[in-house]
């Protein structure tokens, strides 16, 4: 069959990219349902090479346009592959996912709907699949799981192609964004995630007991948790001016979870950033933490422990994580500007470091700094730190800084309730 052969009455087949249709009108469809190739895990070309390369001899004279070529097109396949785009494939792969749902947003009617399908696992494409598709000016109108393969094999071992572990994907169902998104504190998306999760727990729980994975479950929950999130990205805020990311979201929304039937375990402050979260749960007492024991804190979580030394909030050494002392985090900032100190992990640091016996800084100066912002989460973090600090000594500068932070708040009272009505809980 040629691809532009009519396969019957007002449907045709057409072999083009989807980064441009432009022989579809704008606003002229109510549906799109699509694929989306899975990052860098499939090279899809090079599979298709397999096929094309014996096909095309029988081919080629009738179909010139589409076996011509010795192999199939790879420029425009919209994969991160560091062959062809060794500066940044994941970048290349993120871009043309975005052209896609643009594309895809122009032939839409208004109240037209995008559907796509995308395995469920917490990994890299799948952000980049969201984050192009939340800036292509779609938004997640519902999410279902389904099955996605059956019960493979008969006695396999578990983790290999043929094991009976099945698995879920999650169906995403997506509307055009009509309107700008409204801005929302962390703090009140986090109260409405665990809102929603609430609403689905007898369901939930139904189907735990029928055998639904954990996994799965919890997958579940994310899916609900992003459908918020969608609705105000871009404009969901940690702090005044700094929104919160795809990832650092799913972060947030995935410590949630756990924490969510945890009463015997204090976590850090929900107030705080999800990567400070995350980062003070794996550190929780101690200054050091072993490769492998960081890789699987970090399992599930699409992060790594890179994301924390690009931060400088530690380094490894002979496979072993160490906390980088707030005294040198708090050195690390002398003579620089206060207004650029905005994460709130840098700030508890800062603080903390200060208030070290000898540190010769004065933590009254940066508080009283007008280029200075405390962050919402810095004074309950400061308590935090009283009980849960790496070491002794981090535990009684803790102390020290608490008591100093507290003074402030007592000498601003409107500037410190005015963090928290906007950003705190």
């Amino acid at each position: 069959m040629n691809c532009y052969d009519v396969v019957q009455d007002g449907v045709s087949l057409r072999c083009q990219s989807a980064t441009e249709l432009v022989t579809i009108p704008a606003q002229s469809y109510d549906v799109v349902i699509t694929d989306p190739p899975f990052g860098g895990l499939l090279h899809y070309s090079e599979l298709s090479d397999f096929f094309h390369v014996w096909l095309r001899l029988p081919l080629k004279d009738k179909y010139l346009e589409q076996f011509g070529t010795e192999f199939t097109p790879k420029a425009l396949e919209c994969v991160s592959n560091k062959a062809r785009q060794p500066e940044d494939p994941d970048g290349f792969y993120k871009r043309l996912l975005t052209q896609c749902w643009r594309e895809s947003h122009r032939i839409l009617k208004a109240g037209g709907i995008l559907a796509f399908t995308f395995h469920h696992s917490l990994d890299e494409p799948w952000l980049d699949v969201l984050e192009s598709l939340f800036n292509a000016g779609f938004y997640l109108e519902q999410t279902y799981p389904i099955r996605s393969d059956e019960t493979k094999g008969e006695g396999a071992k578990p983790g290999t192609f043929g094991s009976q572990k099945i698995e879920y994907d999650i169906v995403h169902v997506c509307r055009k964004r009509i309107e700008e998104p409204t801005p929302v504190s962390w703090g009140k998306m986090r109260r409405e995630v665990l809102r929603s999760v609430q609403q689905l727990k007898d369901t939930l729980e139904l189907h735990a007991k029928e055998g639904l994975p954990a996994a799965d479950l919890k997958m579940i929950k994310c899916g609900k948790a992003l459908e918020y999130y969608s609705r105000h990205y871009g404009k969901v805020y940690v702090d005044e001016g700094k929104p919160i990311s795809v990832k650092e979201a799913l972060v947030g929304i995935i410590q949630l979870l756990d924490e969510e039937n945890s009463s015997s375990y204090e976590p850090p402050p929900v107030t705080a950033e999800p990567f400070t979260r995350q980062f003070l749960r794996i550190f929780d007492g101690t200054n050091e933490q072993p490769r492998d024991q960081m890789q699987k804190f970090l399992g599930g979580t699409t992060m790594s422990p890179k994301a924390f030394e690009e931060r400088g909030w530690c380094l490894e050494q002979k496979k072993v994580y160490y906390l980088i002392s707030p005294l040198e985090v708090a050195k690390s900032w002398q003579g620089k500007h206060r207004q650029k100190l905005i994460s709130d992990y840098d700030q508890v640091m800062f603080l903390i470091g200060a208030c070290f016996d000898g540190s010769g800084i004065n933590v009254s100066d940066t508080l009283k700094n007008t280029n200075f912002r405390p962050h919402p989460a810095l004074g309950a973090l400061l308590s935090w730190h009283i009980k849960h600090g790496a070491s002794k000594e981090i535990q009684t500068a803790a102390l020290r800084a608490s008591q100093i932070y507290q003074a402030w708040e007592r000498q601003h009272p409107d500037q410190a309730k005015q963090l928290q009505l906007e950003f705190g809980e």
